[in-house]
């Protein structure tokens, strides 16, 4: 009877599994086909998946075209390869940046001895439940406005310090697996606080820094509000986000051509993807021991 209600209760997980893989995969999948289609089939209706009319032209128009200016208006447009170069060096920005300033905060914090460091440190945790949006935005612009950082590279500097509580987080539950022997031992070898963070500890935390580095990659690549208010008034600072979402808000060139919008959309998509695949071992090593440790 036993064996017969674990069989059962098995069969429901994975029903239940597979019907949350498929209603997060067949969008995805959509999307993928419908950037493949000529317009007229995706506005014909329909949602099969396998194109009708399979075509790369779509990859290559929008590759070269943007969402302001186009290419009458006298001047050299914005182009899909232009928000993709925003939106790269936004993401890589915001992820070196997150890996350097969460890497020392937590090594200080979860290392150093200092009066006040446990109250400094759970200040800082609050700041994961406060949200940006709703709340910082506005005041965060006036900020940007007057010290006149109110473009892309403003835009990574806030999202640095946005993502860092729970970067921080996750990252003093992985300094608190590594043996605090080791600091022991390069302070008799005569290493410095710095140079025992630098030597020992920071070459120990690849895995947790790596899982630092995708998410907020992932974080700065797929934002959206921020970089739209900062760089507002700017299109040629777009990131690939905004570009996506003005191309078709705003008019220009790919208004209504929905076969160009799965291709940009597609534009967005891929590079998260290629990084997952190659960082996936980090990513579980580092979110798994600082989560269970933190």
């Amino acid at each position: 009877m036993k064996k017969s209600t674990f069989g059962i209760g098995l069969i429901v997980i994975y029903a239940f599994l597979t019907v949350l893989v498929l209603v997060t995969l067949l969008p995805i999948a959509y999307t993928i086909s419908a950037s493949f289609k000529p317009n007229t089939e995706i506005m014909s209706g329909g949602a099969h998946l396998i194109p009708k009319t399979f075509t790369f032209e779509n990859y290559e128009t929008a590759w070269s075209m943007g969402a302001s200016g186009g290419f009458g208006a006298g001047r050299k447009p914005t182009t899909f390869a232009d928000y993709t170069v925003n939106s790269a060096q936004l993401a890589l920005l915001t992820m070196i940046g997150s890996v350097i300033l969460t890497s020392m905060a937590a090594y200080c914090f979860q290392r150093g001895n200092f009066p006040g460091r446990k109250v400094l440190y759970n200040m800082f945790l609050a700041t994961m439940f406060i949200a940006a949006g709703s709340v910082t935005l506005f005041p965060i612009v006036q900020l940007a406005v007057a010290l006149k950082i109110n473009n892309l590279y403003g835009a990574a500097i806030v999202q640095i310090f946005l993502s860092s509580a729970v970067n921080l987080f996750l990252t003093i539950g992985y300094l608190r697996t590594i043996s605090r022997e080791l600091d022991d031992a390069a302070k008799i070898d005569g290493c410095s606080f710095f140079r025992t963070y630098y030597n020992i500890i920071l070459p120990l935390c690849k895995p947790i820094l790596a899982t630092i580095a995708l998410i907020s990659f992932r974080y700065a690549w797929n934002d959206y509000l921020l970089p739209l208010v900062m760089t507002i008034g700017k299109p040629s600072t777009y990131p690939l986000i905004v570009g996506i979402t003005a191309l078709k808000s705003f008019g220009g060139e790919g208004a209504a051509q929905y076969n160009l919008l799965m291709a940009g959309t597609m534009f967005s998509i891929m590079p998260m993807i290629l990084i997952y695949i190659m960082m996936n071992r980090y990513f579980i090593t580092g979110i798994t021991q600082g989560a269970v440790k933190g």
